[in-house]
């Protein structure tokens, strides 16, 4: 916070000087426009000309001080995240082979930016996103869609023995990351800006973190079904009939989770109280299944089925926890507004 001292400019009007970094940063110049609107707490907020800031700055990646291509690669993903536009890749010497590689492929996996400019030292990459295109609540959405689709195809795997359905639920992910670095991008630049915030169909700044949570809560799940999908198919080497009991009750852990995050995120959308409540209390019956589950291995069987049905059950509780702490942020928005369960006293009561 930046105290500034209020002047008295000719007979009655008041004026304080704007802060330089901030005039910087905007770009605005004598004769532009600002817009001046009063907020809660006696506070005012002070915003230049829709477009104004937009962030035309070229942000350069030093590819010689990164370590390894995937060094290079999480910068480049960050860089995006962060809002950024521009990223001028650059070597002191010729990229190698790799190193262009890795661009090209990250770059695959992030909505809306491409190469648009390239020698043998440097590679220019541009994000043509327009935020206010994405509510964020369609692409939550679309990020939800993605991890139940992925999630019922891995127990449809399960439950069938069906690999090609695991193989399916694996390549899935690719998208669900995509999704989700937009959506962070999204949610960083509402936070660096009202007019972004305001665009993508967020009002309330707490809005921003709720979303973020819930963003990193389905990233988490979509990673842990993942590793699922995965464990299903080696698990499928060792499978044998006289397995099939303890696959069923493998099954139904997967879908009382599945049952919890399919209505956790649905009550982010709907609001329902109860249900959120219900979806939280569930996941003491994950606990209790898992507990039974790994019990029956101590009668015998073979270690490469312990371990293999061991870690699915184990990431399956993960994602009940994911999906409670999901259902709980659900609660927490219903509180927010007046509602039948929790509303503000008549103060003449």
């Amino acid at each position: 916070m930046e105290p500034r001292k209020v002047q008295k400019v000719g007979y009655s009007t008041l004026s304080v000087s704007l802060p330089m970094n901030w005039v910087k940063k905007t770009g605005i110049k004598k004769g532009d426009l600002v817009f001046i609107s009063e907020e809660g707490e006696g506070a005012l907020r002070l915003t230049v000309e829709p477009g104004k800031i937009e962030d035309h700055s070229v942000y350069v990646v030093n590819v010689d001080r990164c370590d390894n291509t995937k060094v290079l690669a999480r910068v480049i993903v960050g860089n995006y995240v962060l809002g950024r536009s521009i990223l001028r890749v650059e070597s002191s010497h010729r990229l190698m082979r790799e190193q262009i590689e890795s661009i090209r492929k990250v770059t695959q996996r992030l909505l809306g930016i491409g190469i648009i400019e390239e020698s043998s030292r440097h590679l220019l990459l541009q994000c043509s996103i327009d935020p206010k295109t994405f509510p964020v609540e369609t692409v939550v959405r679309r990020l939800y869609d993605l991890t139940s689709i992925m999630f019922k195809e891995t127990l449809d795997s399960l439950i069938e023995n069906d690999m090609e359905l695991a193989k399916d639920a694996i390549t899935r992910e690719y998208e669900a990351d995509t999704i989700y670095w937009l959506l962070a991008r999204l949610l960083a630049s509402a936070q660096q800006s009202r007019l972004v915030s305001e665009g993508i169909g967020i009002k309330d700044p707490m809005d921003i973190i709720q979303y973020s949570i819930i963003a990193w809560y389905l990233e988490m799940i979509g990673d842990r079904v993942h590793d699922i999908a995965t464990r299903i198919i080696d698990l499928q080497q060792i499978r044998k009939e006289s397995d099939e009991e303890i696959i069923e009750r493998l099954t139904q852990i997967g879908m009382i989770s599945f049952t919890m995050f399919d209505k956790a995120v649905k009550c982010i959308f709907d609001g329902n109280l109860t249900v959120a409540s219900d979806t939280v209390d569930l996941y003491e019956t994950v606990e209790k299944e898992e507990s039974n589950l790994l019990k029956r291995f101590q009668n015998g069987g073979s270690q490469d089925l312990v371990v293999a049905i061991s870690e699915i059950a184990w990431d399956l509780k993960i994602i009940a926890e994911h999906s409670s702490a999901i259902a709980e942020i659900a609660i927490d928005n219903v509180l927010k507004r007046e509602n039948e369960i929790c509303h503000i006293a008549d103060k003449n009561l």
